[in-house]
C-alpha cells in the first residue's frame, strides 16, 4: 500500500469535512483557508477534498468488512458449540431479513434490489436442496430395484439347474460336491 501524501491541508482535514458536509462551497473553502493563512487553489482544494472523501468511504468499507468478518467468527464459533440450524431455520431467518430490508427499502430503494437477490438465494438454496433429496431418494430406489433384479436372476438360475439336474444323476452328484466343498469352507 502506497504511503500517503502529506498536505498543508491536513490539518484542515477535520474543518473541511464539516463545511463539506454543510454544503460550502470550494470558493467558501478556499476563502476561509486564506483566512487561516493557507493560500491554496479550488482545483487543489477539490483534489483534496476527493482524496479525503475517498478514504473515508475506503475506511468505512474496511470497517464493514472488519465488523463482517467478526460477526462470521461469531457465527463460526456458535457453530462448534451448538448444531447448525436446520433449512427451516434458515429459511425463517432469511425471510425476517427480508422483511426488515423491505422496510428499509422504503428510505432506500437500492435495497429493493437485495431484498431481491436475497429472496432469489432463499429459493435457489431451498429448490437445489429438494432436488438432492429427490436425487438421493431415485438412486436409493434404484439401487434397491437392482438388487432384487440380480436376486430374482440369481434365484431363477439355480431354479434352472436343479430343475435340470433331475434328470441327469451325475450333476445331482457333482452339486451336492459343489455344496459340501461351499459349506466345508465356510466352516472353517
Amino acid at each position: 500500500m502506497a504511503k500517503p501524501i502529506k498536505s498543508k491541508l491536513d490539518q484542515f482535514a477535520e474543518t473541511l469535512a464539516g463545511m463539506e458536509a454543510e454544503k460550502k462551497t470550494l470558493a467558501e473553502m478556499q476563502a476561509w483557508l486564506k483566512e487561516e493563512g493557507c493560500s491554496v487553489s479550488v482545483s487543489t482544494l477539490s483534489s483534496y477534498l476527493e482524496s479525503q472523501r475517498s478514504a473515508r468511504l475506503q475506511a468505512k468499507l474496511l470497517g464493514q468488512i472488519t465488523s463482517g468478518a467478526n460477526q462470521c467468527r461469531a457465527v463460526e464459533k456458535q457453530f462448534a458449540a451448538n448444531p447448525s440450524p436446520e433449512l427451516e431455520t434458515l429459511i425463517k431467518l432469511h425471510r425476517v431479513a427480508v422483511l426488515q430490508l423491505s422496510t428499509q427499502a422504503q428510505a432506500d430503494p437500492e435495497l429493493l434490489k437485495l431484498v431481491d437477490q436475497l429472496a432469489n438465494t432463499a429459493i435457489s438454496f431451498a429448490s437445489a436442496q429438494t432436488k438432492a433429496a429427490q436425487k438421493e431418494r431415485q438412486l436409493a430406489l434404484a439401487q434397491q430395484k437392482f438388487e432384487e433384479s440380480k436376486k430374482d436372476e440369481q434365484s431363477k438360475a439355480l431354479e434352472f439347474c436343479l430343475e435340470e439336474a433331475k434328470a441327469f444323476p451325475e450333476i445331482q452328484e457333482l452339486f451336492k460336491a459343489a455344496f459340501a466343498a461351499l459349506k466345508k469352507a465356510k466352516g472353517k
